[in-house]
């Protein structure tokens, strides 16, 4: 969920989905695009764990797998969008684990394991991009959003090329995983299933541009959260708390 910001601070974004494409060159690379996609970014440290799904399972504690939570600090089963934009720590009076002490948002993807043993992220960043749609046709995400996209998952060792598949091995010690959230609104915040009030825009060869389709269509910015973890050299399988590595997705409150 993109929280309600400061008026500065919704400048900011604003401009940056028309004109701004130098931030990703100070960012870690999240996946093989052209340097000409309108971006910014946001890094963001692991914050902490839990069994809690306060979109899945709102006000049930420990009812979901385990969870690797990134940004707010505060997620939790009963987390509303009142309490996240509220959050505030005794440690972190900004709440977030995101070097933005504005973005209160909350990202979490099910724990991943190397080799059956429970692996601890090393940083994300999430990527707010216009997807090639036109910059200036883009809004805001709507305060309250909730999505759990789970389709557009790739994986990579550091230095090498995405695949569908996580490797079972990296040179590097460095493992990636990307969830690319659709970017386009249906106007709602939510839905049955977490996913179907949001579309992925598609290309429309006569503007040489990504649109919208009818039923959802609202551009927004199009959310690519890379997650990175240390693993050993050595080769290994990837699973998930969640069960194997095609069910990896991420949720975005």
């Amino acid at each position: 969920m993109i929280l309600p910001l400061s008026t500065a601070l919704l400048a900011v974004i604003a401009a940056a989905l028309v004109t701004f494409t130098a931030s990703v060159a100070k960012a870690p690379d999240a996946s093989d695009q052209t340097s000409n996609v309108k971006s910014f970014s946001v890094l963001c440290n692991w914050s902490h764990n839990n069994y809690d799904d306060p979109i899945v399972y709102p006000g049930k504690p420990d009812a979901a797998h385990r969870h690797d939570l990134i940004g707010n600090h505060t997620t939790k089963y009963n987390s509303t969008y009142t309490s996240l934009r509220n959050a505030t720590t005794t440690e972190n009076p900004d709440g977030t684990s995101c070097f933005h002490p504005d973005d209160k948002s909350a990202y979490w993807i099910p724990t991943v394991k190397w080799n059956g043993t429970n692996l601890e992220p090393r940083y994300a960043v999430a990527y707010y991009r216009d997807g090639e749609k036109d910059p200036a046709s883009v809004k805001p995400h709507p305060a309250g959003l909730k999505v759990i996209p789970n389709t557009h998952v790739t994986w990579k060792c550091e230095g090498g090329s995405y695949r569908n598949y996580p490797p079972t091995q990296c040179s590097s010690g460095q493992l990636s995983v990307s969830i690319v959230a659709p970017d386009c609104s249906n106007g709602q915040l939510d839905s049955a299933d977490h996913r179907s009030h949001m579309a992925y825009s598609n290309m429309n060869s006569a503007t040489g541009k990504n649109e919208c389709p009818s039923t959802h269509s609202t551009p927004v910015p199009l959310l690519d959260l890379v997650v990175r973890f240390y693993i050993p050299t050595t080769a290994g399988e990837v699973t998930l708390s969640s069960g194997e590595a095609p069910t990896m997705h991420a949720d975005f409150f």
